[in-house]
């Protein structure tokens, strides 16, 4: 065919190859952040964290796919329609258990430090009052609400019952191996989880 082509004078015709988009800026960092090696990856992963809660308004993942966002690429359609508890508490029909449920019924609280406040109250009360300085028994019971009624999917009763466990002995919650979290950071968590 060369050949051909030579023997006709014609020039084999070029073809023009499409220039890939500019990279966005923030897709540049990325990478330039991905080449400085794992010691970089940390601030990779916050920045992508960061990126798809100003994206979406919520936080649709555990407490430790969120620390480690971007680590893998296995994407899981996830249910995330959640309620504050704001709006949990402005629901007269609908609520997927007795609103006169008692938080002590799902959190373990019969410390003695709890007995006026936690232990006594119901969901209801606890979304409604403030017990501690950072609502930690606001924002878990919303979220228990939410995983009950199958609004989130990522989170589950155990792993509620575990933070409040552990926030209440420690002062922690152990998200990973080596990584804990304080009350405000659970609480943190949740309000990105679920909202105010």
């Amino acid at each position: 065919m060369a050949n051909d082509q030579q023997q006709s004078g014609s020039e084999p015709q070029q073809q023009q190859i499409p220039q890939a988009p500019a990279m966005p800026k923030h897709g540049a960092t990325r990478r330039r952040l991905a080449k400085a090696g794992i010691g970089a990856a940390g601030v990779l992963w916050t920045l992508e964290s960061h990126a798809t809660l100003k994206r979406t308004g919520f936080v649709c993942e555990s407490a430790s796919a969120h620390i480690s966002a971007g680590i893998s690429n296995n994407a899981t359609e996830q249910r995330c329609n959640p309620l504050s508890p704001s709006v949990w508490c402005a629901i007269a029909y609908g609520w997927p258990c007795n609103k006169t449920k008692k938080f002590h019924d799902i959190f373990t609280c019969n410390e003695r430090r709890f007995a006026d406040t936690y232990y006594k109250a119901s969901l209801l009360d606890v979304m409604n009052a403030k017990y501690d300085s950072y609502n930690i028994g606001r924002h878990l019971a919303a979220a228990y609400l939410n995983v009950i009624s199958k609004r989130i999917d990522f989170l589950d009763v155990p792993t509620l019952q575990r933070m409040w466990n552990e926030l209440k002995v420690s002062g922690h919650y152990k998200v990973s191996a080596n990584q804990y979290w304080t009350v405000g950071e659970v609480r943190n968590y949740l309000v990105a989880v679920h909202g105010w």
